[in-house]
């Protein structure tokens, strides 16, 4: 048999057991569902009770006490295998539910990080977030500096503008710097000891007992570091720390896509503002061809402004009765070769046509498939004059050339006729009808010589005898005697400049030149019209298209213009050329503007012309000026 004061020291210990428990469930009695809590003081009714019993039946007052307690002690077990079962289902529901919680709010965290485009937004999220799942009062974030040798916070929860300011710290400084090189998390419960002096007094500020430090990882390459604290003794377990790893993760392509997205941002910003604001045009179209981008350059080129010219059709850029060349030469390229270059009749929005250089290229995708063309056109009109006027003056000085040796040739020749003619001419006596034919032959030659001289006066010329002229008193000689010989249908119009430099010329070949342009514009009216000459003072500058050829510097201009049928486009490229003439018969032998431009040329100028089929021809001539006005 059991001793008794051995069952009573039992029950005394199992009695401080039950009580140190039922004291420590007490204590979480909050944190217990409804079901625990009734378990709970079950327990408690049921251990009151047998120790009532037990007092009862030691003292002797209930001496069949013990048969109440036989039948309630049993209970107590079962009820405490209920209470910790039912814990401990509730224990895990509770945390299924958290770790539900804590997915979704990453999800949705993540789903959230996607549609940010600040890096520092970003961040500022990821640390609320950081601090909102761990209800932790203290988060920060680190990101490297572009050497890589320091971290420098951006954003922080729990902390002030200015401690985020002050907490700058060295790589080989603290947990912090070892998570970023070794590139995995490290935690302490000794901030002061562990993290990096700059961090230290602001976590003893903030009363920090625990830290954990956590690298952001982009392709196995730290980009920054989280830092999460604790306050009240409390510490990050495995859970969270794994919680954490995936937080940055999101964190981390988060932020390189905003860095890239703001990078993407500011370049596309910087050619956007040189593409819209270049002075050459630049026009973008789809596969439709239908205008998606005109910038600046554009508008002012065409006349067309980005919002008239966007949608519509790049056809408006050609001329209409270019659009089957577009398509046999430009469009056909393109489809054959992805790039086209070259100069191209173009139109502007009030129709003026002019000559355009175009570069275009398509546009195509990762997969190559064409998404639509750029083009880059510049007007060339006055370079390709440039370019006609350079190959004009190099197949005159030609031209000139070889006729000047052929004139030579032929002077000889007809020198030859003429002495025999006069020598036939002397020996026949005057009824003789061979008289007659030598006379023509002799006049013939006579003709030939004067054609002679006109082709020796285009390739090299007379001897030029220059002096100080004025041009004014050579147009008003030339003017009185046009108007005693031109019809009266014709009228002879005058625009002098009376401050007119002068200019170092031959007088002789002035008149002629006058003459010639003069001729031909009553030529070309006739069914009359006005004849006008004009003078001015001119600054022409450096490679002025209206002057190819001469030097910047003052000029003096003497223009001719007649109201007359206007050269045909397909003629005017060949009117400086000898011989070249459209009059019929006898009407003339192409030599006069040849001759023109000649003497032109020997004097150091140039001439130009503008010319529209029924409204007229101005032939304008540009000398060298060498003083003031002549005095009068």
């Amino acid at each position: 048999m059991i001793p008794t004061h051995l069952i009573v020291l039992c029950d005394a210990v199992t009695a401080m057991a039950l009580v140190g428990c039922l004291v420590a469930l007490w204590r979480r009695w909050r944190d217990l569902g409804n079901l625990a809590r009734a378990l709970l003081a079950g327990i408690i009714v049921i251990a009151l009770v047998v120790a009532q019993g037990n007092v009862l039946e030691w003292s002797g007052l209930w001496p069949k006490a013990d048969l109440v307690e036989d039948f309630v002690e049993p209970l107590i077990p079962i009820l405490w295998l209920f209470l910790f079962a039912v814990e401990l289902e509730r224990a895990d529901r509770e945390r299924l539910a958290r770790g539900y919680e804590r997915l979704k709010a990453v999800h949705d965290l993540a789903l959230k990080l996607t549609m940010m485009m600040e890096p520092q937004a970003v961040m500022e999220e990821v640390v609320d977030a950081a601090g909102r799942l761990l209800r932790a009062p203290f988060v920060v974030i680190l990101a490297p500096d572009e050497a890589r040798e320091t971290l420098t916070a951006r954003a922080g929860r729990g902390i002030s503008a200015e401690e985020i300011q002050a907490w700058r710290f060295r790589l080989e400084e603290g947990i912090g710097g070892a998570a970023f090189l070794q590139r995995r998390p490290l935690r302490t419960d000794q901030p002061g000891r562990d993290l990096a002096p700059p961090a230290r007094p602001i976590m003893a500020r903030h009363g920090i007992t625990s830290a954990v430090s956590i690298p952001l990882l982009l392709q196995a390459e730290a980009v920054g570091i989280l830092n999460v604290g604790r306050t009240r003794g409390e510490t990050f377990s495995d859970e969270d720390i794994h919680l954490l790893e995936t937080l940055c993760a999101h964190a981390a392509v988060a932020i390189e896509n905003a860095r890239l997205y703001a990078k993407v941002g500011e370049s596309e910003a910087k050619y956007r503002v040189l593409v819209e604001n270049a002075q050459i045009a630049i026009v973008a179209i789809d596969r439709d061809r239908t205008i998606r981008f005109w910038n600046r350059g554009a508008e002012q080129l065409y006349g067309w402004t980005a919002d008239e010219a966007m949608g519509r059709h790049i056809a408006l850029i050609y001329p209409k009765d270019k659009l089957d060349e577009v398509q046999r030469t430009i469009l056909a390229a393109l489809e054959r070769d992805g790039t086209w270059s070259g100069e191209f009749p173009l139109a502007r929005k009030d129709g003026s046509p002019f000559t355009g250089y175009l570069s275009l290229a398509h546009i195509r995708d990762a997969q190559g498939r064409v998404l639509g063309t750029v083009g880059i056109q510049a007007d060339v009109t006055e370079r390709v004059q440039l370019r006609d006027q350079f190959f004009q003056a190099q197949k005159m000085e030609t031209v000139g050339t070889l006729a000047a040796g052929i004139a030579h040739d032929f002077s000889n020749l007809l020198t030859a006729i003429l002495g025999f003619a006069s020598l036939l001419r002397d020996s026949l006596p005057p009824d003789s009808e061979n008289r007659e034919c030598a006379v023509s032959i002799e006049a013939a030659a006579q003709r030939g010589t004067q054609l002679v001289r006109q082709l020796m006066s285009f390739g090299h010329g007379p001897p030029v005898l220059r002096r100080p002229l004025d041009l004014n008193r050579i147009v008003q000689e030339i003017v009185e005697l046009l108007k005693r010989t031109f019809p009266r249908i014709t009228t002879v119009a005058t625009h002098l400049a009376s401050d007119l430099d002068t200019v170092e010329a031959d007088a002789s070949q002035m008149q002629q030149v006058l003459m010639n342009l003069a001729v031909n514009a009553r030529d070309a009216m006739p069914n009359g019209g006005t004849l006008t000459i004009a003078t001015e003072n001119v600054p022409v500058a450096e490679y002025d298209a209206l002057a190819p050829g001469l030097k910047a510097g003052r000029y003096v201009a003497l223009t001719v213009t007649d109201t007359g049928q206007g050269i045909p486009p397909g003629v005017q490229p060949r009117i400086f050329e000898p011989f070249f003439t459209t009059k019929t018969g006898a009407g003339g032998t192409g030599l006069g503007l040849s001759t023109v431009y000649a003497i032109v040329k020997r004097h150091g100028g140039s001439v130009t012309f503008r010319s529209q089929v029924g409204q007229g021809t101005a032939f304008r001539i540009l000398l060298p000026a060498v003083g003031p006005p002549a005095p009068i």
